[in-house]
């Protein structure tokens, strides 16, 4: 019985590592440079990406991509008034909205002429995105020394919004043998869910980087491991 047994466990061992030596000796590493843009906001914000690449064959792939965007300020201050229980009763304060994005997207890709191996090579497909603002508001310095501390709770100061997206993508690549691939591309996508973390970032005018659509671009490097 424990002979039996035995031999199961090694017969598992032996399947869950041909299984995973085969999963990860076809998997790539990719990182790069990104730009992401919302449809009609005039900021550009830029940053890293990390991901991987899984082939399913020489013409398709599953991909996924991690990307950090550098917080960027608002140029224009808004108004926003504050209250206290002694006198003045309210005062307007000025603030800017400072804001980055975290990414995570995902997909399938298509490779046409020389596929995901050789050479030059087109891709596109579908993509999921899920993406997260943390938004800060940045108030100016004020001195109020009298009753300055009644002022002080005057709301929160940073919120998130969490979104989940859906779009497309299309790319170029160039493989280099033993050396690796360079590539570009750019994707596409619209929010249909997006859900705030309080009042802060409430979808209104107080948010000036609203937007339901999105754009990214994305140039770097993979790496095949085979």
């Amino acid at each position: 019985m424990k002979k039996s047994n035995s031999k199961k466990y090694l017969f598992f061992i032996l399947l869950v590592t041909f299984l995973a030596s085969n999963l990860f000796s076809q998997l790539s590493l990719n990182g790069g440079l990104g730009t992401l843009n919302g449809f009609g906001v005039k900021k550009t914000f830029f940053g890293l990406n990390l991901g991987l690449e899984y082939p399913r064959s020489n013409q398709t792939t599953i991909y996924g991509r991690f990307s950090y965007y550098i917080p960027r300020n608002n140029e224009d201050s808004i108004k926003e008034n504050v209250y206290s229980t002694t006198p003045p009763y309210s005062l307007i304060r000025n603030y800017i909205v400072s804001t980055g994005y975290l990414t995570l997207e995902g997909g399938t890709r298509s490779y046409l002429i020389n596929g995901y191996d050789n050479g030059f090579s087109i891709y596109g497909g579908s993509t999921i995105l899920v993406c997260v603002n943390n938004i800060k508001r940045k108030y100016e310095d004020w001195k109020y020394p009298e009753n300055e501390s009644d002022f002080e709770n005057y709301g929160d100061t940073k919120g998130t919004i969490l979104n989940l997206g859906v779009g497309l993508q299309g790319g170029l690549k160039y493989t280099f043998p033993s050396i690796g691939t360079f590539f570009c591309d750019l994707s596409g996508n619209y929010l249909i869910i997006r859900q705030a973390s309080n009042g802060v970032v409430n979808e209104s005018t107080n948010y000036p980087f609203n937007s339901a659509m999105l754009f990214t671009f994305n140039l770097g490097f993979r790496k095949d491991f085979y």
